[in-house]
């Protein structure tokens, strides 16, 4: 929120320097974001009125200038901007005049003519940029002579405020200017007599509402025979400018003045344009509608508006449409000042791309009883500066759906838990009076009734908030917190998730946090068949999704990375993920997971070698490492599946008690374009209830006898996978067999084609003897046999 600290203070002026205005804000809640003066520091500028001007005798660019400031003599001044005339007005620089940047006027001669003094452009004072190229072009009616200083009120700060999303009620000059009066004392004072308005004659266009509950409150009226050549006034002009907003003509801008003033949104139709009653109802699905902005739009069935016999003619609470758009040629205005409900209005703007000064306050929330004050102060505006007769105000109201203010009960023992003192009877009552709630002391404490603009009291602790923040939370005592905590133990059988973290972190990967939000094209590139929440209300288009799979974003920043020649990226994230489930009450499942994702070399390449590509395997072995510290190896296995966002040939899911927990693979070749990245990504993400649970360490005695080993190599089909002869061989049911291991794979000479070999090692020990050969033979008939049924395996 800008302003005018000159206009903040028409409505309260405390006694307090610019500096110390902005602190007290900020010390408030109201955070001050910056603070600037409105022009450069200057002075000696006067406003002059060029009298008379000639071309220079020898400068074809410039002009010797006669110009009057009030004095008993005109001064000539050699000036060469574009856009000086006869009889114009403009800011003179007289003898000894200092600008910004220290630059001192002075008596000179510019090609042998004497000049004294300087004609200036906005740029050479500081000013705004006017979009002249030349002299800033002051008023006709701009007083000759009269310090410029003073004429354009530059002894002036802007104030810029970020407010916090509760505190609707200081998106105008009036709310900021409530909370000075409250937290300084300072009288709150309205700089304007409410005026009394003459209506003569009913309102011509009827209105209809057809949904209260959005809109409970509409007024109109029309405004005739006024002066359609009444331009803005430069108070007004400048007072816009410094908050934010460019004139545009006197209509809009006296809207703009009173949404600054007061925080009312007001709207203008030409009503020679408008087609029949005016009507506020919800759009019909796919009804079109050109705004302001000349931006066409198709209309959701969800979204308000307001319309006439030829169709919607406005988004409501957002902007106008630009068929019934107020121009130059306008000679009859309707009015409109209505109470939008913020849930009707809220993320609709962000839903045809759009953020006006209109929705963003009522999606916060407006005062409710301030149409019928904004309208009036709008048409008195209006007709000091243009004239014209005030039609009747039709008036559409329901009051039972109008917000009704926060009746709060507040104990005074409750101040003092909270806040740290007690706080006098009379202190409580004088803050909330200055607050403009009412109270009304009880036997516990207070009845609060809040005000009609204050729609973030709820509860207790928002009116005990309040009293700390008028108090002033600087002033409150520093009272020392006990606090002691008592941590549970972690069960020796569950893991803990940081320590996973800090395994990867080990391994060369780094944590990054990535939105749930997602693309919703990606998104169902990656995961076509899971089902997804879309939000209502979407940051942006491109995170109008929730994410059900980790990579959108780990994919996001490989891709950011990449772009910033960054090659070899390791990543890691924990993180939710979300199925929409409408059986749920929040209406999505949600899932911890665990991804990660490498591209790029192993290792950094060195003097001393050249680093080779990371592969399937070197994720995989990173994957294992988890399940090895999380005791869960053996029992995950590593299964050949099919996963859209995954290449065929190189993916695997992480399979547990026969159901799915994890994938892991190599990005599909033909999403790497669509993804932004390059190179070969590795991609894995895993519940994280499958690596939480421990099995607890078990004493177990270490055989003192000998350990044998035999080893096998089988020739199978190229189809066989590792994994299911692996299985065949531990299917064997033995006492002695204590391990088995892959240590070779082969494909080539003396092997079919179709075929491969795959040598393993059995290592078989016990624990109370040495082993017969005998029994170490009937072992290995057994696993042969085994594997044999299984997958025809054949002993190479």
């Amino acid at each position: 929120m800008k302003f005018s600290e000159n206009w903040l203070r028409e409505w309260c002026n405390p006694e307090w320097d610019t500096h110390t205005l902005s602190e007290s804000l900020s010390l408030a809640g109201l955070e001050v974001d910056d603070m600037e003066a409105v022009a450069g520091e200057f002075s000696n500028v006067v406003v002059g009125q060029v009298v008379s001007f000639e071309k220079h005798p020898d400068a074809d660019k410039l002009n010797v200038t006669q110009v009057d400031v009030g004095e008993d003599e005109l001064l000539q001044i050699v000036c060469g901007a574009r856009n000086v005339v006869a009889g114009m007005k403009a800011c003179c620089a007289k003898v000894g005049a200092v600008l910004p940047g220290d630059f001192k006027i002075k008596k000179a001669k510019l090609r042998g003519v004497p000049s004294n003094g300087m004609l200036c452009g906005a740029s050479e004072l500081g000013l705004p940029d006017d979009g002249v190229d030349g002299l800033h072009v002051l008023p006709a009616d701009a007083p000759i002579g009269m310090d410029v200083r003073e004429y354009l009120q530059l002894n002036d700060s802007i104030i810029d405020v970020d407010l916090t999303p509760n505190r609707a009620d200081c998106l105008s000059v009036e709310g900021i200017a409530r909370d000075v009066a409250a937290i300084s004392g300072a009288e709150l004072k309205q700089p304007f007599a409410a005026a009394q308005l003459t209506h003569q004659g009913a309102c011509p266009v009827a209105v209809k509402v057809e949904n209260t509950p959005a809109c409970p409150k509409y007024l109109g009226c029309v405004v005739t025979g006024f002066d359609a050549q009444a331009k803005t006034p430069l108070w007004m002009v400048q007072k816009l400018q410094r908050g934010g907003v460019r004139s545009l003509s006197l209509v809009v801008d006296i809207t703009n003045y009173v949404l600054l003033e007061l925080g009312q949104p007001m709207h203008a139709f030409d009503l020679n344009k408008l087609q029949g009653a005016v009507q506020v109802r919800q759009a019909n699905a796919g009804e079109k509608l050109v705004t302001l902005d000349e931006k066409e739009l198709t209309l959701n069935a969800d979204t308000l508006v307001i319309a006439d016999d030829s169709g919607a003619i406005a988004l409501a609470g957002i902007m106008g449409g630009l068929s019934t758009s107020v121009t130059d040629e306008t000679t009859a205005i309707f009015f409109e000042c209505a109470h939008f409900a913020p849930l009707a209005i809220v993320g609709k703007a962000r839903q045809y791309g759009l953020h006006t000064d209109s929705s963003h306050r009522f999606e916060r929330g407006v005062d409710p009883m301030l149409p019928e004050r904004a309208l009036n102060r709008a048409l008195q505006l209006f007709t000091e500066i243009a004239g014209g007769q005030i039609s009747e105000i039709q008036r559409v109201v329901d009051e039972a759906h109008l917000a009704k203010p926060a009746v709060i009960n507040l104990r005074r023992e409750t101040i003092g838990k909270r806040l740290g003192l007690q706080l006098a009877d009379t202190e409580v009552e004088t803050i909330f009076k200055r607050l403009g709630f009412g109270c009304e002391a009880n036997a516990n404490g207070w009845t609060v009734t809040a005000s009609t603009f204050r729609f973030d009291m709820a509860i207790e602790v928002d009116l005990i908030e309040e009293l700390g923040r008028v108090y002033g939370y600087n002033n409150l005592p520093e009272t020392p917190l006990s606090a002691p905590m008592t941590l549970n133990e972690l069960p020796e059988s569950e893991q803990e998730l940081h320590v996973l973290k800090n395994a990867l972190v080990q391994r060369g990967y780094n944590e990054v946090v990535t939105y749930s939000f997602v693309d919703e094209a990606k998104q169902q590139l990656l995961a076509p068949d899971l089902p997804y929440v879309l939000l209502k209300n979407p940051i942006s288009d491109d995170m109008k999704a929730m994410r059900t799979t980790l990579f959108p974003g780990l994919l996001q920043t490989i891709a950011y990375n990449q772009n910033r020649q960054q090659s070899r990226v390791r990543i890691f994230e924990s993180g939710l993920v979300f199925f929409k489930n409408d059986t749920d009450p929040t209406g999505a499942t949600q899932i911890p997971m665990l991804g990660g994702a490498m591209v790029g070399g192993v290792a950094d390449s060195g003097w001393d070698e050249i680093s080779r590509k990371a592969d399937f395997f070197d994720l995989k072995g990173d994957v294992e490492t988890l399940l090895r510290m999380s005791h869960q190896l053996g029992k995950i296995r590593f299964e050949a599946c099919s996963n859209p966002a995954l290449h065929p040939g190189q993916s695997a899911a992480l399979v547990k008690d026969g159901k799915e927990v994890g994938v892991i693979g190599k990005l599909h070749p033909q999403l790497v374009k669509a993804m932004g990245v390059s190179g070969d990504v590795f991609m894995f993400q895993i519940r994280q209830d499958a690596l939480m649970t421990m099995e607890v360490p078990a004493a177990k005695a270490i055989s003192k006898f000998p350990e044998v080993q035999r080893d096998l190599a089988f020739v199978v089909d190229e189809a066989v996978a590792v994994q299911q002869l692996l299985d065949a061989v531990t299917a064997v049911e033995s006492d002695i067999l204590q391990s088995v291991e892959i240590f070779d794979i082969y494909r080539g000479q003396g092997i079919e084609a179709d075929q491969k070999s795959i040598a393993i090692t059995l290592k078989m020990q016990h624990i109370e003897r040495t082993l017969q050969d005998e029994e170490v033979e009937a072992l290995v008939a057994q696993v042969l046999a085994s594997a044999k049924t299984a997958v025809n395996a054949v002993l190479r």
